[in-house]
């Protein structure tokens, strides 16, 4: 069960990632900020590199985070 949890948010996040619009990014931007410095300290931006820990950390990651990345991933699979 965990590990399907898991792979569904590590989809989640790379769906989120790609096409979240900018203020989608700026809400799990400051939604998961003390995540990306608790779990990712040293992991230089760029290439992917902040997304792959977060995704290597998806089970650690807090409440608001997670949340806040299923909404987006929610809101992009609504019909327009």
């Amino acid at each position: 069960m965990a590990r399907m949890i898991g792979l569904s948010l590590a989809a989640a996040i790379g769906l989120t990632a790609a096409m979240a619009s900018a203020q989608e990014g700026m809400k799990i931007a400051r939604a998961c900020g003390d995540d990306i410095d608790r779990l990712c300290a040293g992991v230089p931006p760029g290439e992917g590199r902040i997304k792959a820990c977060m995704k290597a950390h998806m089970t650690e990651l807090s409440a608001p985070c997670m949340d806040t990345l299923l909404a987006a991933i929610a809101a992009e699979k609504e019909p327009e």
